[in-house]
């Protein structure tokens, strides 16, 4: 039998139920955190930033021409920053780089390069489970963008770096707070909706109205149970006389 429910009966269900719906969010808060910590492994994040000039250096006088040009550039120098021939000549420098061949995760990096907005700056972003070895990896392909832009670009460009990169002992991800709140929600809405199902499921008789709205038969009186099998659940019952043949 079709029902249906307003906003107020919704809500109504909600407070009611209130507390089991507030300890599925808590599980569900629990779970993400038991998750994130302990089955997820943890990464972390290193970057450095490297300047793109259209001259043969920083020495001297650089006009807005070299600048526009060098701007224009940019997305030219991220693209052969992230070539095959640049991850072959990363590849070559960590082979001599002693925290590269000591670290348990030298597989587990990866790193991107991106163009700092309206800038003629590029950002290397290196991600790793060892923070000591996205560090190193990020060092490491900064000598790799100004030897590789160097050669390509031997008389109109050069990269130059703004700063060597730090080892970040703070996890990037998994993001346990936001997983936390996440898992949180999942559960409230999950137990929400349990409960209103529920109750649109449930085709029980539990008042008079009811009754009348489920089998369309009014309602002469009421007889209290007098039955004394605890086993028995109270409800409504109906009869009617129906005419024998003889």
């Amino acid at each position: 039998m079709e029902q249906t429910l307003d906003f107020k009966v919704i809500f109504y269900l909600i407070r009611k139920n209130i507390l089991w719906i507030l300890l599925a969010a808590v599980i569900g808060a629990t779970a993400s955190f038991l998750f994130s910590k302990y089955m997820i492994d943890e990464n972390f994040t290193s970057s450095a930033e490297i300047y793109i000039s259209n001259s043969q250096g920083l020495q001297g006088e650089i006009d807005a021409g070299d600048l526009s040009a060098a701007r224009s550039m940019a997305s030219t120098y991220r693209i052969i920053l992230q070539s095959d021939k640049a991850k072959a000549l990363l590849r070559e420098a960590l082979a001599k780089n002693q925290t590269y061949k000591d670290s348990p995760y030298k597989s587990s990096y990866k790193y991107s390069v991106s163009v700092r907005e309206e800038s003629e700056v590029l950002r290397i972003n290196v991600m790793s489970r060892d923070p000591y070895l996205s560090a190193e990896v990020c060092n490491e392909m900064v000598n790799v963008a100004e030897i590789l832009i160097g050669e390509i670009f031997s008389d109109s460009g050069r990269a130059h770096s703004l700063g060597s990169a730090k080892p970040n002992t703070i996890p990037a991800s998994p993001d346990v707070s936001s997983n936390m709140v996440m898992g949180a929600i999942v559960g409230f809405v999950l137990a929400s909706v349990m409960f209103v199902l529920w109750a649109l499921l449930d085709n029980r008789v539990k008042d008079e109205a009811d009754f009348v709205s489920k089998v369309k038969i009014p309602v002469l009186g009421e007889v209290p149970s007098i039955h004394e099998n605890t086993d028995l659940k109270e409800g409504y019952y109906y009869a009617y006389s129906k005419k024998q043949d003889d």
